[in-house]
């Protein structure tokens, strides 16, 4: 590259993705591997990562979002905790999933996902090995390592603190971890009786052990919960198991992503692939030889699925597992019909791999052998498998005509559906590519370049002050921020439910009255007035959100904000007194049928050439206020010295006034709103439920 190479950090975020995909892309190679053994189904499968729509939708070049690095997180954590059970000496390995994981949590807040599949794949390798009269110190060394090393990562990550203990999504992972703690105690006084995991003694001493700690446990959180010590669950995880616009609270109810992926988001995204995906999972059921990590497939394929059902965002976690199930569909099949024309004699067992009845290693046997269930299992399969072994070499001329049409099909029709695929694929790719704030439309019959959303940004960038802050609604903070090089009042970051029902309230208060508010925040007002999707299209959102927590918006008998509209719906002609009022409205239709703003108040600085964005200049700026919000000794940061510094209000009277109405908002599972505010628990949440037709 040389020493007059320069890479700014713009250029590293925009290649970042394409680093991340090409990362996701081996592992998830690697993770094929490991579970099916098979080099070509790993080559396949990394083959169809490389190009997937639904991996791509996050890895194109200047494509910069927290799942580019969380997807390449995710799947070495998986690697590793698959790896960490291959062998009995492998446990170890557990420690870097736990790294791994770390690195998760730090990047997106779908680690949940990924902490839950772990535990949920470990508590199914205990049932299953029990099911097989068996336990495994091997797995409880390897997720008490993972747990435990990830776990420290987590709760050191600001944001996330100690939910790992308190909140309900997490504490599932919790609970396995300490139910494994019980259960390798328990395997330790068992082995020392001599008795079989299945048999009526050993299945009463690990009973006895798990109704202790699951009494201890139910004590525990009869004496924490009165305390507020455990949370509810999220919206956004509460919207996985209701229809999306039921989940109760606004701000999530408002984004498009959480709506559930219909069949064609299947195919826009997977393509041919999706049909591998269902082909693909049943054939996991057979990797006896390395089934831990097959199981874990089918249970990863099973849970993405569902989460694809309930949200359309989340096809992103499915990518990996359909491009693992369609490789080992086709290169499974590929080499198995090769094998057959090739080595027509191999025997039988080294194609199938070894019976699921053998042992364990790292389990000790008991006093008394085996036992009488295991030999009978184990001479059952064996059994099995000589019979399959005399129809396996008796029909050796039907083995050549399926190999024959298999690899027919293979060289034939792939090639085809691979072509159909690619083509898919790299027009899916030109539309990810394609930057949001600049596009191709029909003006006056001929096809124009529109650039008014870049052009907007860059006249912030160079016709305002440096320190100028811009308010404008959250969705295009990031926007601002990374094009235009300005402070805004909300980013793209929906964490902060109560700021950004006040940016609501802002917008929707009468002119005057939001102007008291906005000169002590802002410098800047941006809207866009595009038609379609802009501001006004949103403002229901805007409203909804901003009463959830300043109930004074709608009318208490009107959560859903009817009366902020227009009578005429979708024409936005006629808007209801409310509207009309409302700073938003005046913003987006200044000069336009007889609307004017006041200029005393905001001045007109800057509209788009297509009138897309409009930029109004806030008049008589509180310098007070803006200078304490400057100043660094009024930054409250947590823990102090580190990244994590929520916003300050200034100390201005309309600000502090308004702040005194703030109810922060509470889901209707909160538990803990008796030891909340009072007012918080207004039944605010169970009218907007009941007016959406939801149950409260």
């Amino acid at each position: 590259m040389g020493p007059d190479f320069k890479m700014s950090l713009n250029d590293v975020c925009c290649f970042l993705p394409c680093w991340g995909g090409a990362a996701s892309t081996f592992l998830v190679g690697m993770l094929t591997l490991q579970s099916t053994g098979s080099t070509a189904a790993s080559v396949i499968s990394a083959a169809v990562m490389a190009i997937i729509p639904g991996h791509i939708m996050r890895s194109v070049g200047g494509g910069y979002d927290n799942e580019c690095i969380a997807m390449a997180s995710m799947l070495l954590t998986f690697n590793l905790w698959v790896l960490s059970l291959r062998s009995k000496k492998s446990w170890p390995i557990g420690i870097f999933a736990g790294l791994a994981y770390g690195n998760m949590v730090a990047a997106w807040g779908g680690y949940i996902f990924v902490i839950n599949m772990v535990a949920l794949h470990a508590a199914w390798c205990l049932v299953f090995d029990f099911m097989r009269n068996k336990y495994s110190t091997r797995l409880y060394k390897a997720y008490t390592c993972f747990f435990i090393v990830g776990t420290a990562i987590a709760v050191c990550v600001p944001p996330v603190g100690w939910a790992p203990f308190k909140s309900l999504e997490q504490l599932f992972a919790f609970l396995v971890f300490i139910f494994m703690q019980v259960l390798q105690y328990t395997e330790g006084i068992r082995r020392k009786e001599g008795v079989d995991v299945r048999s009526a003694r050993g299945v009463g001493i690990k009973l006895r052990g798990c109704m202790m700690t699951l009494g201890v446990l139910c004590a525990i959180i009869a004496v924490l919960t009165p305390t507020g010590f455990f949370g509810p669950l999220s919206s956004r995880v509460r919207g996985l198991f209701v229809q999306h616009t039921r989940t109760g609270n606004p701000l999530v109810d408002s984004v498009a992503e959480h709506q559930p992926a219909n069949s064609g988001a299947y195919w826009q995204y997977f393509h041919f692939c999706s049909f591998g995906w269902t082909m693909g999972t049943p054939v996991f059921l057979f990797m006896f030889r390395s089934y831990r990590s097959a199981h874990f497939i089918i249970l990863y394929s099973f849970a993405a699925f569902y989460f694809c059902t309930r949200m359309a965002r989340l096809i992103l976690l499915a990518a990996p597992v359909v491009s693992v199930c369609t490789g080992a569909v086709v290169g499974l099949a590929f080499e198995w019909a090769l094998r057959q024309l090739l080595f027509p004699n191999r025997r039988y067992l080294e194609d199938i791999g070894e019976p699921i009845c053998e042992p364990i290693m790292d389990t000790q046997p008991t006093k008394g052998g085996r036992g009488r269930g295991n030999r009978q299992q184990e001479k059952s399969v064996t059994e099995m498998i000589e019979i399959s072994r005399v129809w396996y070499f008796k029909h050796q001329s039907l083995r050549h005509a399926v190999s024959g049409a298999i690899l027919l099909i293979c060289v034939a029709v792939l090639p085809t559906l691979w072509e159909g695929f690619a083509a898919h694929s790299e027009n899916m790719a030109w539309a990810f590519s394609s930057p949001k704030v600049v596009f191709a439309s029909q003006v006056g019959g001929r096809e124009v370049i529109i650039r008014d959303y870049v052009e907007a940004y860059h006249w912030l960038r160079d016709n305002t002050p440096e320190d100028a802050r811009v308010m404008a609604w959250w969705d295009y903070g990031y926007q601002i921020t990374g094009i235009g090089n300005r402070t805004t009042i909300a980013d793209g970051n929906t964490w902060n439910h109560e700021h950004i029902a006040t940016l609501g309230k802002c917008l929707t208060s009468p002119v005057k009255e939001a102007h008291t508010l906005v000169r002590h925040l802002a410098d800047y007002v941006l809207v866009w007035a595009g038609g379609g999707g802009d501001d006004l299209g949103k403002s229901p959102h805007m409203a909804r959100i901003g009463n959830s927590v300043y109930r004074d918006i709608c009318a208490e008998n009107d959560p859903l904000c009817h009366q902020f509209g227009f009578y005429d719906g979708g024409q936005m002609k006629k808007p209801t007194p409310s509207m009309r009022a409302s700073l938003l409205f005046h913003l987006h239709s200044h000069n336009k049928d007889g609307i004017k703003i006041d200029n005393k108040l905001f001045t007109e600085a800057y509209t788009s050439r297509h009138g897309l964005v409009r930029i109004f200049k806030v008049m008589n700026v509180s310098q007070e206020s803006k200078d304490w919000v400057a100043d660094p000794a009024n930054r409250k940061c947590n823990p102090p010295g580190s990244w994590q510094c929520p916003g300050q209000y200034p100390p201005a009277s309309p600000i502090q006034k308004l702040l005194k109405k703030r109810i922060d908002f509470a889901q209707i599972e909160d538990f803990n709103l008796k030891k909340s505010r009072k007012g918080r628990n207004d039944g605010y949440v169970e009218k907007y439920l009941r007016a959406f037709g939801g149950q409260a």
